[in-house]
């Protein structure tokens, strides 16, 4: 669903994968689709699907290359992605529908709805209402440390851990992207209800707009035979990499059923068939609630600026047109959906290519196509595919720096240590190997000199992290140390020996 940590981008090209394509389109567009074609395999992407819906129509669907390089398996229309960040958007139609039945009050604290919520802030716990949550400006703090390296089997479970963490401003006064929003959200929603977010998404989103072809369980989708395989750039190689968990309740879609989504929105909540999210509140949804970035726009993109959120979604202006977008990342998918509301006009592009730009690129050239903006070479847009580096080969000894010693024996760094709010960390040294295990993956550690240790993987985490960016320190002890730093949090956090 996301990258949660520091994401490192590069200019990269990729050797391509031949494409296998379906067009299917009574619209102007189709001949864009060499172009995305020639974007796509310039990004290396495994597979991609586009589809286009205006006017409540879905007018041009587009698909190529592979779902699986290993079998050959094509994208078709059919084919399921993971849409990372996009899911936000669901949160927030179940939000809706909730406030309007009168299950929640959108002016109300979460902690009126969630058993065990307490916060570690007197602001959070007098000020912050579910309002603050859909529109990003709650001042809760980053936990994305603590979900991803000791995930909680559900969103419920995080509920004990929040008074440990301190405000980071205070409600209101800030804008901050946070995934505990809308964890916090999903949270309030089963509450309420006493029903899974899964059921939530399938029975009140999915079947009465008809996106039958999607999912909104992990296991679901790994059992799929629709289900695209996620890819990540490892040393300019597309590599398998393993399915993001999100504690088993995610969305996992087609193209076109994405189309039909973004029609609901654009039709003020509704479908020809069924009245889905209430009108007035899919039109707050769609609106500015909070800026993110209101600055002089850049002296290279003059015509592009006011960036701000709404309900589960980004709002900028391009060119003089409101435009509504969110993108999404998660292990071997992005994703990128936008809509131009004035002109009833929803894009969505999906592809099984971890970190990569590419579905931003094939939008901003449907949009520019569709509106009449005036658009740049194909040699002008940029190839940017964060690189996840190679992996650690499997059962490789430590191997210590001679230049900066470590000052105490491997061996003495074996133990379980602990931090509040986080959870336990295992270190063992055994056949020459010190490994660290947290409750989501386990990692090999090398050695970076001194008492300072890299993270390595010889198997893709689940985490959705970048690895190479983490690092423990076991710090100036001597003898047996009793406390590491690790770097999870915006300061790095303190684990004690336990016992």
């Amino acid at each position: 669903m996301r990258r949660v940590f520091r994401i490192l981008v590069i200019v990269s090209a990729f050797a391509s994968y031949p494409a296998v394509a379906q067009d299917n389109t009574d619209h102007e567009l189709d001949d864009l689709s060499d172009d995305i074609t020639f974007m796509a395999t310039k990004y290396g992407a495994p597979g991609v699907s586009v589809s286009v819906i205006a006017d409540d129509k879905i007018i041009y669907t587009y698909t190529m290359g592979h779902a699986d390089l290993e079998t050959a398996r094509p994208v078709e229309h059919e084919t399921q992605f993971g849409i990372g960040s996009v899911v936000k958007s669901f949160t927030s139609a179940l939000i809706g529908q909730l406030a309007s039945e009168g299950q929640l009050d959108l002016d109300a604290s979460p902690a009126e709805y969630v058993p065990g919520l307490e916060f570690g802030d007197a602001g959070l716990s007098r000020d912050l209402t579910i309002r603050n949550l859909l529109s990003q400006t709650s001042g809760l703090p980053n936990i994305d440390g603590s979900t991803t390296f000791f995930p909680p089997e559900t969103q419920a479970e995080l509920a004990p851990r929040l008074v440990n963490f301190p405000a980071s401003c205070r409600v209101g006064d800030c804008w901050a992207y946070n995934n505990l929003n809308f964890i916090m959200l999903d949270m309030v929603a089963e509450s309420v209800t006493g029903q899974s977010k899964t059921t939530l998404i399938t029975e009140r989103l999915f079947a009465p707009i008809g996106m039958a072809g999607s999912l909104s369980a992990t296991e679901q989708f790994m059992a799929s035979r629709n289900a695209a395989v996620g890819y990540v750039s490892r040393s300019g190689k597309m590599e398998r990499t393993a399915v993001e968990r999100l504690f088993g309740e995610h969305v996992y879609a087609t193209a076109p059923d994405m189309a039909r989504w973004l029609g609901m929105w654009m039709s003020d909540g509704q479908t020809a068939e069924a009245k889905i999210v209430p009108t007035d509140y899919a039109k707050q949804a769609l609106s500015m609630q909070a800026i993110e970035n209101g600055s002089v726009p850049d002296a290279d993109e003059p015509n592009i600026y006011l960036f701000g959120y709404g309900y589960g979604w980004q709002i900028k202006s391009v060119e003089g047109n409101y435009v509504v977008h969110h993108g999404g990342n998660e292990n071997g998918f992005s994703t990128h959906v936008m809509m131009v509301p004035a002109k009833n006009i929803g894009i969505v592009v999906l592809t099984n290519q971890q970190d990569s730009v590419l579905p931003y690129v094939v939008t901003d050239m449907i949009m520019r196509k569709m509106l009449g903006l005036t658009a740049g070479e194909l040699s002008q847009y940029p190839v940017i595919v964060r690189d996840a580096g190679p992996l650690a080969e499997p059962g490789a000894e430590l191997q210590l720096d001679e230049s900066d010693p470590l000052a105490l024996k491997p061996a003495s760094l074996s133990g379980t240590y602990e931090a509040a709010g986080y959870g336990q960390i295992h270190v063992h040294y055994e056949d020459k190997r010190l490994v660290l295990t947290t409750p989501g993956d386990e990692f090999s550690l090398k050695h970076l000199g001194g008492s300072r240790f890299g993270l390595t993987a010889s198997q893709p985490p689940t985490a959705g992290i970048e690895v190479d960016y983490f690092e423990v320190d076991f710090g100036p002890d001597s003898g047996t140390p009793q406390s590491l730093t690790f770097n999870i949090a915006a300061a790095p956090v303190v684990f004690k020996r336990a016992g």
